[in-house]
Protein backbone atom coordinates (compact mmCIF):
# COMPACT_ATOMS: atom_id res chain seq x y z
CA UNK A 1 0.00 0.00 0.00
CA UNK A 2 1.36 3.42 -0.88
CA UNK A 3 1.18 6.47 1.35
CA UNK A 4 -0.20 8.68 -1.43
CA UNK A 5 -2.15 8.23 -4.60
CA UNK A 6 -0.53 7.17 -7.88
CA UNK A 7 -1.42 7.69 -11.51
CA UNK A 8 -2.01 4.62 -13.67
CA UNK A 9 -3.16 4.12 -17.26
CA UNK A 10 -5.61 1.41 -18.26
CA UNK A 11 -4.24 -0.69 -21.19
CA UNK A 12 -7.80 -1.37 -22.39
CA UNK A 13 -9.53 2.05 -22.57
CA UNK A 14 -6.26 4.12 -22.39
CA UNK A 15 -7.71 6.38 -19.68
CA UNK A 16 -5.50 7.59 -16.84
CA UNK A 17 -6.82 7.39 -13.28
CA UNK A 18 -5.70 7.94 -9.69
CA UNK A 19 -5.50 5.01 -7.25
CA UNK A 20 -4.38 4.50 -3.65
CA UNK A 21 -2.75 1.10 -4.21
CA UNK A 22 -0.75 -0.97 -6.67
CA UNK A 23 -1.31 -4.50 -7.90
CA UNK A 24 -4.40 -6.15 -9.46
CA UNK A 25 -7.59 -4.06 -9.57
CA UNK A 26 -10.37 -2.95 -11.93
CA UNK A 27 -10.26 0.18 -14.09
CA UNK A 28 -12.75 2.72 -12.63
CA UNK A 29 -13.68 3.88 -16.16
CA UNK A 30 -14.21 0.71 -18.23
CA UNK A 31 -14.31 -1.84 -15.37
CA UNK A 32 -11.77 -4.22 -16.95
CA UNK A 33 -9.03 -5.84 -14.78
CA UNK A 34 -5.50 -4.45 -14.85
CA UNK A 35 -2.31 -4.42 -12.76
CA UNK A 36 -0.87 -1.17 -11.40
CA UNK A 37 2.95 -1.56 -11.20
CA UNK A 38 5.03 -0.42 -8.22
CA UNK A 39 6.91 2.07 -10.42
CA UNK A 40 3.76 4.19 -11.04
CA UNK A 41 4.35 7.92 -10.71
CA UNK A 42 3.23 9.34 -7.35
CA UNK A 43 0.72 12.16 -7.48
CA UNK A 44 -1.54 14.07 -5.06
CA UNK A 45 -4.86 12.36 -4.47
CA UNK A 46 -6.78 15.33 -5.93
CA UNK A 47 -4.70 15.55 -9.11
CA UNK A 48 -6.90 15.74 -12.22
CA UNK A 49 -6.94 12.67 -14.42
CA UNK A 50 -6.18 12.93 -18.10
CA UNK A 51 -6.70 10.76 -21.12
CA UNK A 52 -5.22 10.62 -24.61
CA UNK A 53 -3.81 13.90 -25.87
CA UNK A 54 -4.38 15.52 -22.48
CA UNK A 55 -8.18 15.35 -22.66
CA UNK A 56 -9.88 14.79 -19.27
CA UNK A 57 -10.62 11.13 -18.71
CA UNK A 58 -13.70 11.65 -16.56
CA UNK A 59 -14.20 15.40 -16.25
CA UNK A 60 -14.75 17.32 -13.04
CA UNK A 61 -18.40 16.35 -12.91
CA UNK A 62 -21.58 18.05 -14.04
CA UNK A 63 -23.71 19.98 -11.53
CA UNK A 64 -25.99 16.94 -11.27
CA UNK A 65 -23.00 14.72 -10.44
CA UNK A 66 -22.07 17.22 -7.69
CA UNK A 67 -25.57 17.51 -6.23
CA UNK A 68 -24.34 16.52 -2.77
CA UNK A 69 -22.28 19.70 -2.85
CA UNK A 70 -24.72 22.00 -4.65
CA UNK A 71 -28.05 20.72 -3.43
CA UNK A 72 -30.53 18.52 -5.30
CA UNK A 73 -32.73 21.11 -7.03
CA UNK A 74 -29.91 23.60 -7.63
CA UNK A 75 -27.85 20.86 -9.29
CA UNK A 76 -30.79 19.73 -11.41
CA UNK A 77 -31.63 23.27 -12.52
CA UNK A 78 -28.03 24.12 -13.41
CA UNK A 79 -27.66 20.86 -15.35
CA UNK A 80 -30.80 21.53 -17.39
CA UNK A 81 -29.72 25.13 -18.04
CA UNK A 82 -26.24 24.06 -19.19
CA UNK A 83 -27.67 21.31 -21.42
CA UNK A 84 -29.99 23.79 -23.13
CA UNK A 85 -27.67 26.78 -23.44
CA UNK A 86 -24.08 25.58 -22.78
CA UNK A 87 -24.11 21.94 -23.89
CA UNK A 88 -20.41 21.79 -24.71
CA UNK A 89 -19.49 22.82 -21.16
CA UNK A 90 -21.85 20.25 -19.66
CA UNK A 91 -20.73 17.30 -21.76
CA UNK A 92 -17.04 18.09 -21.31
CA UNK A 93 -17.54 17.97 -17.54
CA UNK A 94 -19.46 14.67 -17.55
CA UNK A 95 -17.78 11.78 -15.78
CA UNK A 96 -17.75 8.34 -17.37
CA UNK A 97 -18.18 6.51 -14.08
CA UNK A 98 -21.51 8.07 -13.08
CA UNK A 99 -23.91 6.08 -15.26
CA UNK A 100 -26.45 5.50 -12.48
CA UNK A 101 -26.61 9.21 -11.66
CA UNK A 102 -26.96 10.09 -15.34
CA UNK A 103 -29.79 7.58 -15.75
CA UNK A 104 -31.47 9.13 -12.72
CA UNK A 105 -31.26 12.58 -14.30
CA UNK A 106 -32.86 11.33 -17.52
CA UNK A 107 -35.69 9.52 -15.71
CA UNK A 108 -36.39 12.48 -13.39
CA UNK A 109 -36.34 15.06 -16.18
CA UNK A 110 -38.09 13.26 -19.02
CA UNK A 111 -40.36 11.17 -16.80
CA UNK A 112 -41.68 14.02 -14.64
CA UNK A 113 -42.47 16.35 -17.51
CA UNK A 114 -43.89 13.54 -19.65
CA UNK A 115 -46.31 12.68 -16.83
CA UNK A 116 -47.35 16.33 -16.53
CA UNK A 117 -47.82 16.59 -20.30
CA UNK A 118 -49.92 13.43 -20.49
CA UNK A 119 -52.18 14.52 -17.67
CA UNK A 120 -52.62 18.02 -19.09
CA UNK A 121 -53.35 16.55 -22.51
CA UNK A 122 -56.01 14.25 -21.08
CA UNK A 123 -57.75 16.90 -18.99
CA UNK A 124 -57.52 19.88 -21.35
CA UNK A 125 -57.76 18.24 -24.76
CA UNK A 126 -60.05 15.42 -23.76
CA UNK A 127 -63.21 17.41 -24.55
CA UNK A 128 -62.04 18.01 -28.13
CA UNK A 129 -61.35 14.32 -28.66
CA UNK A 130 -64.76 13.47 -27.22
CA UNK A 131 -66.46 15.77 -29.74
CA UNK A 132 -64.44 14.20 -32.57
CA UNK A 133 -65.40 10.75 -31.34
CA UNK A 134 -69.11 11.62 -31.28
CA UNK A 135 -68.97 13.25 -34.73
CA UNK A 136 -67.31 10.24 -36.32
CA UNK A 137 -69.70 7.87 -34.57
CA UNK A 138 -72.72 9.85 -35.82
CA UNK A 139 -71.47 9.69 -39.40
CA UNK A 140 -70.74 5.98 -39.24
CA UNK A 141 -67.06 6.66 -40.07
CA UNK A 142 -65.64 5.20 -36.86
CA UNK A 143 -64.08 1.76 -36.97
CA UNK A 144 -64.11 -0.33 -33.77
CA UNK A 145 -60.30 -0.15 -33.53
CA UNK A 146 -60.17 3.64 -33.85
CA UNK A 147 -63.01 4.03 -31.37
CA UNK A 148 -61.15 1.90 -28.83
CA UNK A 149 -57.98 3.96 -29.27
CA UNK A 150 -59.80 7.27 -28.85
CA UNK A 151 -61.66 6.03 -25.79
CA UNK A 152 -58.43 4.82 -24.20
CA UNK A 153 -56.59 8.12 -24.77
CA UNK A 154 -59.58 10.05 -23.44
CA UNK A 155 -59.87 8.36 -20.05
CA UNK A 156 -59.37 10.80 -17.17
CA UNK A 157 -60.04 8.56 -14.18
CA UNK A 158 -57.77 8.49 -11.09
CA UNK A 159 -56.83 4.94 -12.04
CA UNK A 160 -55.60 6.12 -15.46
CA UNK A 161 -53.60 8.94 -13.86
CA UNK A 162 -52.00 6.45 -11.45
CA UNK A 163 -51.08 4.05 -14.25
CA UNK A 164 -49.53 6.88 -16.26
CA UNK A 165 -47.52 8.01 -13.24
CA UNK A 166 -46.20 4.51 -12.52
CA UNK A 167 -45.49 3.41 -16.10
CA UNK A 168 -43.81 6.54 -17.44
CA UNK A 169 -40.53 6.39 -15.43
CA UNK A 170 -40.07 2.74 -16.44
CA UNK A 171 -40.70 3.60 -20.08
CA UNK A 172 -38.22 6.49 -19.94
CA UNK A 173 -35.55 4.28 -18.32
CA UNK A 174 -35.90 1.65 -21.04
CA UNK A 175 -35.99 4.21 -23.86
CA UNK A 176 -32.83 5.95 -22.65
CA UNK A 177 -30.89 2.69 -22.59
CA UNK A 178 -32.33 1.64 -25.96
CA UNK A 179 -31.39 5.00 -27.47
CA UNK A 180 -27.87 4.74 -26.07
CA UNK A 181 -27.49 1.16 -27.34
CA UNK A 182 -28.64 2.03 -30.88
CA UNK A 183 -26.53 5.19 -30.98
CA UNK A 184 -23.46 3.36 -29.70
CA UNK A 185 -23.91 0.59 -32.25
CA UNK A 186 -24.00 3.20 -35.02
CA UNK A 187 -20.92 4.90 -33.55
CA UNK A 188 -19.07 1.58 -33.47
CA UNK A 189 -19.92 0.83 -37.09
CA UNK A 190 -18.71 4.29 -38.10
CA UNK A 191 -15.55 4.06 -35.99
CA UNK A 192 -16.60 6.93 -33.73
CA UNK A 193 -16.96 5.11 -30.37
CA UNK A 194 -13.61 6.25 -29.00
CA UNK A 195 -14.29 6.01 -25.25
CA UNK A 196 -16.77 3.20 -24.74
CA UNK A 197 -20.47 2.86 -24.01
CA UNK A 198 -20.23 4.99 -20.86
CA UNK A 199 -19.44 8.05 -22.98
CA UNK A 200 -22.38 7.38 -25.29
CA UNK A 201 -24.73 6.86 -22.36
CA UNK A 202 -23.66 10.11 -20.71
CA UNK A 203 -24.42 11.95 -23.96
CA UNK A 204 -27.85 10.33 -24.35
CA UNK A 205 -28.82 10.81 -20.70
CA UNK A 206 -28.00 14.53 -20.46
CA UNK A 207 -29.48 15.11 -23.92
CA UNK A 208 -32.87 14.39 -22.32
CA UNK A 209 -32.89 17.89 -20.80
CA UNK A 210 -35.03 19.42 -23.62
CA UNK A 211 -37.74 16.88 -22.82
CA UNK A 212 -38.98 19.34 -20.21
CA UNK A 213 -41.00 20.51 -23.24
CA UNK A 214 -43.08 17.33 -22.93
CA UNK A 215 -45.12 19.24 -20.36
CA UNK A 216 -46.55 21.31 -23.24
CA UNK A 217 -49.42 19.37 -24.86
CA UNK A 218 -49.30 19.13 -28.64
CA UNK A 219 -46.07 20.47 -30.14
CA UNK A 220 -43.92 20.19 -27.00
CA UNK A 221 -43.02 16.56 -27.58
CA UNK A 222 -41.98 17.11 -31.19
CA UNK A 223 -39.80 20.12 -30.36
CA UNK A 224 -38.23 18.32 -27.41
CA UNK A 225 -37.41 15.23 -29.51
CA UNK A 226 -35.67 17.30 -32.21
CA UNK A 227 -33.68 19.25 -29.63
CA UNK A 228 -32.73 16.01 -27.87
CA UNK A 229 -31.37 14.52 -31.11
CA UNK A 230 -29.25 17.62 -31.72
CA UNK A 231 -27.94 17.60 -28.15
CA UNK A 232 -27.05 13.91 -28.45
CA UNK A 233 -24.77 14.78 -31.35
CA UNK A 234 -23.13 17.55 -29.32
CA UNK A 235 -22.75 15.13 -26.43
CA UNK A 236 -21.08 12.45 -28.55
CA UNK A 237 -18.66 15.01 -29.93
CA UNK A 238 -17.55 16.04 -26.44
CA UNK A 239 -17.68 12.74 -24.55
CA UNK A 240 -15.98 10.70 -27.29
CA UNK A 241 -13.65 13.54 -28.37
CA UNK A 242 -14.64 13.15 -32.03
CA UNK A 243 -15.48 15.52 -34.86
CA UNK A 244 -18.87 17.10 -35.39
CA UNK A 245 -19.42 15.17 -38.65
CA UNK A 246 -18.78 11.78 -37.06
CA UNK A 247 -21.04 12.61 -34.11
CA UNK A 248 -23.87 13.74 -36.38
CA UNK A 249 -23.53 10.61 -38.51
CA UNK A 250 -23.69 8.34 -35.45
CA UNK A 251 -26.85 10.06 -34.18
CA UNK A 252 -28.79 10.39 -37.42
CA UNK A 253 -27.74 7.16 -39.20
CA UNK A 254 -30.32 5.06 -37.27
CA UNK A 255 -33.07 7.55 -38.16
CA UNK A 256 -32.05 7.40 -41.81
CA UNK A 257 -32.12 3.61 -41.81
CA UNK A 258 -35.54 3.67 -40.13
CA UNK A 259 -36.90 6.06 -42.76
CA UNK A 260 -35.53 3.86 -45.54
CA UNK A 261 -37.13 0.79 -43.96
CA UNK A 262 -40.50 2.56 -43.66
CA UNK A 263 -40.34 3.73 -47.28
CA UNK A 264 -39.45 0.22 -48.46
CA UNK A 265 -42.27 -1.33 -46.42
CA UNK A 266 -44.73 1.25 -47.78
CA UNK A 267 -43.64 0.57 -51.35
CA UNK A 268 -44.02 -3.19 -50.88
CA UNK A 269 -47.46 -2.79 -49.29
CA UNK A 270 -48.60 -0.49 -52.09
CA UNK A 271 -47.32 -2.88 -54.73
CA UNK A 272 -49.09 -5.82 -53.09
CA UNK A 273 -52.33 -3.81 -52.87
CA UNK A 274 -52.17 -2.83 -56.55
CA UNK A 275 -51.50 -6.41 -57.64
CA UNK A 276 -54.53 -7.55 -55.70
CA UNK A 277 -56.89 -5.05 -57.36
CA UNK A 278 -59.05 -6.35 -60.23
CA UNK A 279 -57.84 -5.31 -63.67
Amino acid sequence: MLEGAVLARCPNCRNTFSTERTGPQDCPVCGKPLVVPEVATAAPAAAPTSGPEGAPATGEGTPWERRDELGFWTAWGETVAQALFEPGKLFRAARLDRGAAQAGFAVLTAGSFWIVGQLLDRFFLGAQRERLLNALRARGQLSPVLEKILQTTNQNSPRTALLVTLATPVAVFLLVYLSAAVTHAAALLLGQAKRGFAATFAACAYACAPLVLLAIPGCGGFAGAIWTAVLTGVGLKETHRIGAGGAAAAVFAPYLLLCCAICAATALATSAFLRGMPQ
